[in-house]
């Protein structure tokens, strides 16, 4: 249980942090931010951050809902809550990649969640049941 709350924490912070991104690529929309992120290794994303940062805005909202919608549910120790981190974790490590090197510490940080969730929901559990 209390694996649980600390992996919700980290996630609400986290949460917090894409939230903040999506809120950074509306000001670079309407011109009131200068891009803040360092060059990508996916060149197309440069692009798009620079000239219509609005198009990226739809996949950091996807990210910040999940994550948001991941916390609740483990707070509420919520079945459904430990698939929707599972499914965003590997979502954010299959992205990562493409927004390198940005997202280097995300790689990090989801892979450290996914351990703690999986260790949190399997780890007293015999690797071999005898029925």
């Amino acid at each position: 249980m209390k694996m649980f709350r600390l992996i919700a924490v980290i996630l609400a912070i986290y949460a917090l942090i894409e939230i903040s991104d999506c809120l950074a690529l509306l000001l670079m929309h309407f011109g009131l931010l200068a891009n803040p992120y360092p060059p990508l290794s996916f060149l197309e994303f440069n692009g798009l951050l620079n000239r219509n940062p609005i198009l990226l805005f739809p996949v950091f909202l996807y990210f910040a809902s999940l994550r948001l919608i991941s916390t609740v549910g483990l707070f509420r120790q919520r079945e459904w809550a430990f698939w929707t981190t599972v499914l965003v974790c590997v979502t954010t490590i299959l992205w990562v990649p493409f927004l390198m090197p940005y997202t280097g510490f995300e790689l990090l940080l989801d892979g450290a969640i996914l351990f703690l969730l999986l260790l949190a929901r399997f780890g007293n559990k015999p690797l071999l049941s005898t029925n």
